[in-house]
């Protein structure tokens, strides 16, 4: 048993064993990343023009004005296609809205 014990503290030598705040921090660092995985997923099955101006407001962190001139259309059409594209992910299961609300401005 000794012989067992050695390679054990061999193996561990100089970590820190995980307690249960790491363990939570971990499954909470887990489920934010899965349902951000999840929030690009769905935004990937968006027309090609709503993603990018959510993109650009939401991960870009850009204005609605200024995601549209970086597009070449107007702020009206912008908004559009941001309100399209949020009503589109706000049915996608698993997908929290503060993830796809983010950026208004």
């Amino acid at each position: 048993m000794a012989a067992r014990e050695l390679r054990i503290a061999g193996r561990i030598g100089g970590r820190r064993l995980l307690d249960a705040d790491d363990l939570s921090r971990m499954e909470e660092r887990l489920d934010a990343e899965s349902t951000a995985r999840r929030a690009f997923e769905a935004m990937a099955g968006l027309p090609e023009s709503e993603r990018a101006v959510l993109e650009l407001v939401a991960i870009d962190q850009l204005s609605v004005a200024e995601a549209a001139a970086a597009l070449g259309i107007r702020q009206g059409t912008a908004r559009v296609r941001l309100h399209r594209a949020r009503q589109s992910l706000r049915h996608v299961p698993g997908v929290v809205p503060p993830t796809v609300m983010e950026g208004l401005r």
